[in-house]
C-alpha cells in the first residue's frame, strides 16, 4: 500500500511514536500523523483533523486505551484501530477486540503492523460500502412505501369518484364495476340525473394506465360533469374536446368516450360514441344491436362533428358496455359482443350482467389493462 495517510498515535513515548512512524515510511506510507496521551488531547485532535486510523499503545500511565478506545468510537469513528504494546496479554488482547479495536501488533514485530493496516482498512471500506448500500436501500424502501401509500390514497379518491351503487329507476337499473390493472388507471364511468327523470352517463377509458392516466381521467370526468348539465351529447362532447384538447395535446393521450343521455319516461337514450365502439344493445331475445353512428375519440384532430345515435328500450333490453381489458384479458376463446350477449342470458339484474362479464377475466392472474363494464337495463 502506498500513499498518505491520516495516523492518530495514542503513545505516551516520542520515541515509540518515531519508530512507529519510521517503519510506516519503510513500507512507502507517509503518515499524515499527531501524537497524543491524554484524553483532552485525543479529543482535540480528532475535533481539528482528518484520521484514516488510529494506532495506539497498550500501556500508559494516565491514559488507559480502554479511554482511548471509547473516544474514538464516541466520535463515530469505524476507522480501525490497532492496538500496539510491548506486552500485551492474549486476556487483555481478547478484552480489546471484543470491546471494538480490530487488531493488536507487537512492537517487536513491526512487520506485521503494515498488513494490518491494509486489511483493516480494506474491511472498514466494506463496511462503509455496506452501510452506505444498507441506507441507500432503507431510503428507497422509504420511498417506496411513501409512493405506496400515495398510490392507495389515489386509488381511494379514485373509487369514491365512480358511483358505488347500483341507480334504480323507474324502469331502469344502471350498474357498473371498475377493476384498475394498477392501483389507478384511466378507465372511469359515471352518470348522474341532471333534470328529474333525465339520466346522463358517461363511459370513458383513456389512453394508457397507471397514475398518468388517472390523472387525465380526473380531469375529463370533472370536465364532462361540467358541460352535459343541460345539452345533448353531440353539444356536450364538442365543448368537452375544445376545453380538453390543449391538455390532451401536452400530454399525447387521448379519450375514447361513450356518453348518452337517458330519458327514462320515454326509454329513448340519445348518445354519441367518441371511438369507444364496445359498446351494443342486448334485446330480450338475445338479438344484438350495434351503436352507430362512431367519430373519433377526444384528442385526435378532426374537422367532423360528433353525430348523435339512439335506441329505445324496450322490458328486457340492456345497454352493455364494456372497456378493451375485457378484451385483452387472457381467454380460452375470443371475446366479442356475441359471446357476451349470450354469456348474459337468464340474467335478472343489471349487476348480475356486470358480474357475469367481469367473470370471463381470469382470476388470480394480473389484468394487461384496466376492465371496465356498465350495463343499463330495463327489467
Amino acid at each position: 500500500m502506498k500513499g498518505t495517510l491520516g495516523v492518530l498515535i495514542i503513545d505516551d513515548s516520542e520515541r515509540d511514536a518515531l519508530l512507529l512512524v519510521r517503519a510506516l515510511r519503510k513500507e512507502g506510507i507517509e503518515p499524515h500523523s499527531e501524537r497524543v496521551d491524554t484524553a483532552e488531547a485525543m479529543e482535540r485532535a480528532m475535533t481539528a483533523g482528518n484520521w484514516d486510523l488510529a494506532i495506539s499503545d497498550c500501556h500508559m500511565p494516565e491514559f488507559t486505551v480502554e479511554e482511548a478506545l471509547a473516544i474514538w468510537q464516541r466520535e463515530g469513528h469505524d476507522q480501525p484501530f490497532i492496538v500496539v504494546s510491548g506486552a500485551i496479554g492474549e486476556e487483555e488482547a481478547v478484552s480489546l477486540l471484543k470491546a471494538g479495536a480490530h487488531d493488536f501488533v507487537k512492537k517487536d514485530n513491526f512487520a506485521r503492523l503494515v498488513p494490518a493496516i491494509e486489511r483493516e482498512l480494506r474491511d472498514s471500506a466494506d463496511r462503509h460500502a455496506r452501510r452506505e448500500a444498507e441506507d441507500a436501500l432503507s431510503r428507497s424502501e422509504v420511498r417506496r412505501l411513501q409512493l405506496q401509500s400515495e398510490l392507495n390514497c389515489a386509488a381511494e379518491v379514485q373509487r369514491k369518484l365512480l358511483p358505488q351503487d347500483t341507480l334504480s329507476l323507474s324502469g331502469f337499473e344502471i350498474a357498473a364495476l371498475c377493476i384498475p390493472a394498477r392501483q389507478v388507471g384511466g378507465d372511469f364511468y359515471d352518470w348522474y340525473e341532471t333534470i328529474p327523470g333525465i339520466v346522463t352517463l358517461t363511459f370513458g377509458d383513456v389512453m394508457g394506465k397507471g397514475l398518468a392516466a388517472a390523472m387525465l381521467m380526473t380531469t375529463v370526468r370533472a370536465t364532462l360533469r361540467a358541460v352535459t348539465l343541460r345539452v345533448q351529447p353531440s353539444i356536450a362532447v364538442q365543448m368537452a374536446e375544445q376545453s380538453l384538447r390543449h391538455d390532451l395535446n401536452r400530454s399525447e393521450s387521448f379519450v375514447t368516450l361513450f356518453l348518452g343521455r337517458l330519458n327514462v319516461e320515454a326509454s329513448l337514450m340519445s348518445y354519441v360514441d367518441c371511438g369507444h365502439g364496445l359498446a351494443f344493445l342486448r334485446r330480450r331475445d338475445g338479438r344484438i344491436e350495434e351503436l352507430p353512428p362512431r367519430g373519433l375519440p377526444l384528442g385526435v384532430s378532426s374537422e367532423e362533428n360528433y353525430q348523435e345515435g339512439g335506441c329505445v328500450f324496450e322490458r328486457g333490453d340492456a345497454l352493455v358496455l364494456y372497456s378493451d381489458g375485457v378484451i385483452d384479458a387472457e381467454h380460452e376463446s375470443a371475446i366479442d359482443n356475441t359471446v357476451l350477449s349470450a354469456r348474459l342470458e337468464g340474467a335478472a339484474t343489471a349487476r348480475e350482467m356486470v358480474d357475469r362479464i367481469v367473470s370471463l377475466a381470469p382470476q388470480g392472474t394480473p389484468l394487461p389493462d384496466d376492465l371496465t363494464v356498465l350495463v343499463v337495463l330495463r327489467p
